[in-house]
C-alpha cells in the first residue's frame, strides 16, 4: 500500500524549518539546501512541494498573515469587555497579547525579516501590504463589536500601526515595561485626529 503524504503538513514543517534557519542567518543567506536539512529532507523532495525559495516566502508570508488575524481574531472572541472593568482595561489587555502572546503559541518568528525584505521583492512587499491591510480590516471589525459605530477607518488604522510597532518593538527586545493605559495614552496623544476610541 502507498505511503500517504499529507501536503499540507509536509508544507507547514518546511515552513518551520526556513524559520528555524531565519533565527541563525538573515534571510538573503538562507537557501534551500539549509531549508531541507532542518526539514530533514532532500533537497529534491523540498522542490515537490517549492519550486524555489521566492515561492517558500511568499507561502511564509501568507502564513504570517492568516496567522496573525486568526489569532487576534479568536483573542476578541474569547474575551468579553463586560469581563473587565472598562473598555480601556480590556484593550490594555489586547495589547498585553500582542506584545506577549499567550503560553504556549508559537507565533511566527521572521516577520521582521520578510517586512525587509519587501523593500527589495515587489511579490513580498504585495503580501505584506496586503497583511497590513488584513490587520487594518480585522481591527475594524473587532472594534466596532467593542464601540459600536464610534469605531472608525481612522481608528482601525491607528490600531494597526500600534499592533505593528509593538509587535516589532518585543520581537526585537526593546519594548519596556508593560503595556497600559500610560502607553496607549502617549501614543495616541501623536496623533490628534484619532479621538473615538476612549483608552483615556
Amino acid at each position: 500500500m502507498p505511503l500517504v503524504v499529507n501536503k499540507e503538513e509536509e508544507k507547514a514543517k518546511i515552513l518551520l524549518a526556513f524559520e528555524q534557519c531565519l533565527t541563525e542567518k538573515p534571510i538573503f543567506s538562507v537557501s534551500l539546501r539549509d531549508i531541507a536539512g532542518k526539514a530533514h529532507m532532500t533537497h529534491p523532495k523540498l522542490l515537490n512541494y517549492f519550486k524555489n525559495k521566492d515561492e517558500l516566502v511568499l507561502a511564509y508570508c501568507d502564513y504570517i498573515k492568516n496567522f496573525m488575524s486568526e489569532h487576534c481574531r479568536l483573542w476578541f472572541t474569547e474575551h468579553r469587555p463586560e469581563d473587565y472593568p472598562d473598555k480601556q482595561a480590556y484593550m490594555n489587555a489586547f495589547m498585553q497579547y500582542v506584545a506577549d502572546g499567550k503560553e504556549g503559541e508559537q507565533r511566527p518568528l521572521a516577520t521582521v525579516q520578510t517586512y525587509v525584505l519587501a523593500k527589495y521583492n515587489a511579490d513580498v512587499e504585495r503580501m505584506v501590504k496586503e497583511e497590513f491591510l488584513s490587520w487594518k480590516a480585522l481591527m475594524k471589525e473587532c472594534l466596532t463589536g467593542v464601540f459600536g459605530e464610534q469605531a472608525t477607518d481612522a481608528d482601525s488604522e491607528y490600531m494597526m500601526i500600534y499592533i505593528a510597532g509593538v509587535f516589532v518593538c518585543r520581537y526585537n527586545g526593546v519594548l519596556s515595561g508593560k503595556i497600559n493605559g500610560s502607553l496607549m495614552r502617549k501614543f495616541q496623544s501623536c496623533l490628534p485626529n484619532i479621538n473615538s476610541l476612549c483608552f483615556l
